[in-house]
């Protein structure tokens, strides 16, 4: 019960800041010209990134060790 309560005042919270960050900004990537979007896909896409390069990193560290079974 906790946990759901704590998911809806999150996404609550999450909804309130999304409907104030709806005004367009400009990106610019390395190469090419600015890309106009709104400010919640920038952000998004940055969480999408993070999230990306922290799964990958932790599939690296999970691969790379050795189980018991593996010593012989």
């Amino acid at each position: 019960m906790v946990k759901l309560v704590f998911s809806l005042i999150l996404a609550i919270l999450l909804l309130i800041f999304t409907s104030q960050n709806m005004h367009v900004i400009s990106v610019r990537f390395v190469f090419g010209s600015p890309v106009e979007m709104p400010m919640i896909l920038a952000l998004l896409g940055a969480f999408v990134a993070g999230f990306a390069v922290s799964t990958f990193n932790h599939i690296v560290r999970v691969s790379g060790k050795k189980s018991p079974e593996d010593e012989f």
